[in-house]
């Protein structure tokens, strides 16, 4: 069976999104199928079987949120149906070269007719072309493998390379443009019945004018030569540095107007988000219903290919007082109904199949959980889990963590260009000046976006809202004020702009790191904000002792020490072993910036005795 050819074919007033007493107008999505014309392709190989935890949901629903498009477009659906990687005849999106990668082959269905792994989703753009673009389940969806059963983790962070993926579609893409017989395969494949000698050369127009784009996109974002080839790599990236470089350097159109992407940070799991006051590791967004969820999750779709513009206004507007223009390709209806889905997600619980809990322990564990964590990670009963609560907002310098996402996310900073003048949330907060927070560029752009589909927006932030969120409703200028205060700089008299003290130290003063409830933390490992722990039980060690390098990609769990087995994920046929090596340590045995193990040095005074008993109980969380 052949996949057919595809189709190549403002600012207002202030709207007060937080409208108490609305929660029932709109309870889901009016969600259709844009791959209903599109002839599902034959599994070309097999998938592995998964046992599907307890999770609240269904099984149309986890096919939803893998599936549902959120407005990312990579590049069009079909170029990635039958693009080749660069050495070979295999298709990029064979399961083996998606497994090498780190991402979960499936079948293919009427949702998902080239067989793309979780997360990849079709989208189809106002003049009903298609593309392929990554939704959040690519992310926030994991396989943990246990003596030869899989299981699939609904929310739990992704051991997936992106950066790997995007390096290797940038080179798949540049070889394919410059082997004339590679093109030739890729053209007859896209086209089908249309091709042509005249129809291949405006495909291949099209082709090299996006290659470059996704090329200046891994160039702009790429680490200096200083860095190891796996600082990022398996199971962590840097997003807040992703998406600042969306903003500053894409949005406004200026390539060198970026920031080096170097704090990477493990995937959240999704379960309690929605539920949380605040969210990002720093805690720097806040979560209101209406606005927050849909702010956040706008700006998540900004950092996977949201196609964020910023741009002046034409002279008819600015006679209006509108100095810039937002366009995207964000879906809000979509961020709706999967915010949606996400409020009703609990957490995995300890499966059955695995050696079991050992109750005694946990009962000890428990005691001493209170007194070691309950400060910082409160304990909710899963019958609990979808009720709000306060994260803990622990100090970075009192925490000891790599303090380098938190800073990177206060302290990057980069040129305003056509935002310079205009008000940081449009009709809340200071003017922009010639230079100003990296942050704040792409924070306006979600903001733009908001304002440009009003009625859409309100639509899309009522969906999810239950009634037990109404007391912490906003306003949009309310949530843009509450998001300032958020990310107010308390600066140190010995601090110069740049964020660093007289003496060349980080200025921690006012940086936090969110901690929350541990319901399933046995299903997220690696550990700490930025991935450098191995396992449950290593974060109970004395930072001195703890792991200085361990390997991350590897599925096999560990159910004693509550992670995945230290050793290299085995090789395929075609491919390397999807796993590498995380390494605390540079080239000097230093600390390298960025993935410090240190801090979080609660429980680690206990006796070996008490620290099992302390990973037994958080098995039962």
């Amino acid at each position: 069976m052949t996949l057919p050819s595809y189709s190549n074919k403002l600012i207002g007033a202030s709207v007060l999104l937080g409208l108490v007493g609305c929660s029932s107008l709109y309870t889901h999505h009016e969600w259709y199928s844009e791959a209903e014309n599109i002839t599902p392709l034959q599994s070309e190989q097999a998938v592995p079987k998964r046992v599907v935890l307890e999770q609240a949901w269904d099984k149309d629903i986890r096919k939803g949120f893998w599936y549902t498009s959120q407005g990312s477009q990579i590049i069009p659906y079909s170029w990635f149906t039958w693009l080749e990687v660069a050495d070979s005849k295999d298709l990029f999106r064979s399961n083996e070269h998606m497994n090498y990668l780190g991402y979960l082959p499936m079948r293919s269905s009427k949702i998902n007719p080239s067989a793309l792994p979780i997360g990849f989703a079709l989208n189809t753009d106002k003049k009903g072309d298609a593309w392929v673009g990554m939704t959040c389940a690519a992310c926030h969806t994991n396989q943990l493998d246990y003596q030869g059963v899989k299981y699939l983790i609904e929310g739990a962070p992704t051991l997936a390379n992106f950066v790997l993926f995007f390096d290797r579609l940038s080179i798949a893409m540049n070889a394919t443009n410059a082997d004339p017989i590679k093109f030739q395969r890729f053209a007859k494949n896209v086209l089908a019945e249309d091709y042509s000698l005249e129809s291949a050369a405006k495909l291949k127009a099209s082709f090299a004018s996006m290659a470059l784009k996704i090329a200046q996109r891994q160039t702009v974002n790429d680490l200096p030569p200083s860095y190891p080839e796996n600082f990022t790599s398996y199971a962590r990236l840097d997003a807040f540095g992703n998406i600042q470089n969306q903003g500053t350097a894409f949005a406004l159109h200026n390539l060198s107007n970026s920031n080096t992407p170097n704090g990477p940070v493990s995937y959240p799991f999704l379960w309690g988000t929605h539920q949380s006051d605040v969210v990002q590791w720093n805690a720097s967004a806040p979560n209101t219903p209406v606005v927050g969820p849909l702010a956040r999750n706008i700006g998540e779709v900004v950092g996977v290919f949201g196609g964020l513009s910023i741009e002046k206004a034409p002279f008819w507007k600015r006679l209006f007082g509108i100095k810039t223009t937002y366009s995207s390709t964000v879906d809000m209806l979509g961020l709706g109904q999967l915010e949606t889905w996400v409020k009703t997600l609990k957490s995995p619980q300890w499966p059955e199949q695995m050696p079991a809990i050992d109750m005694q322990k946990a009962a000890s564990g428990s005691i001493l959980y209170q007194t070691q964590c309950a400060g910082c990670h409160q304990v909710i009963a899963r019958e609990d889990e979808y009720k709000l609560y306060d994260a803990i907002k622990t100090p970075v310098a009192e925490i000891g963590t790599d303090p380098i996402t938190a800073w990177n996310a206060e302290f990057h900073q980069a040129k305003s260009l056509v935002l310079e003048g205009t008000k940081e949330f449009i009709l809340a907060g200071d003017k922009f000046k010639a230079e100003t927070d990296a942050i704040s560029v792409p924070v306006n752009g979600v903001v733009g976006i908001i304002l440009k589909d009003p009625k859409t927006a309100l639509k899309a932030g009522l969906m999810p809202l239950g009634d037990n969120a109404k007391s912490r409703t906003k306003s949009l200028v309310e949530y843009a004020e509450l998001n300032v205060l958020k990310r107010k700089k308390i600066h140190d008299p010995t601090v110069n702009n740049t964020g660093k003290k007289e003496n060349g130290e980080l200025n921690l003063a006012g940086l936090v790191y969110k901690a929350r409830p541990l319901n399933g933390i046995w299903a997220t490992a690696p550990y700490m904000h930025n991935g450098s722990v191995a396992n449950l039980w290593e974060t109970l060690q004395k930072p001195k002792d703890r792991q200085t390098s361990f390997w991350v990609g590897n599925r096999n769990f560990d159910p004693v020490k509550v992670g995945f087995v230290n050793e290299a994920a085995p090789a395929s046929k075609l491919y390397p072993s999807p796993s590498s090596k995380f390494e605390v340590l540079d080239e000097n045995d230093k600390i390298a910036s960025g993935n410090s193990n240190q801090g979080h040095d609660y429980g680690t005074d206990l006796s070996d005795k008490e620290k099992w008993q302390l990973v037994e109980f958080m098995k039962t969380l």
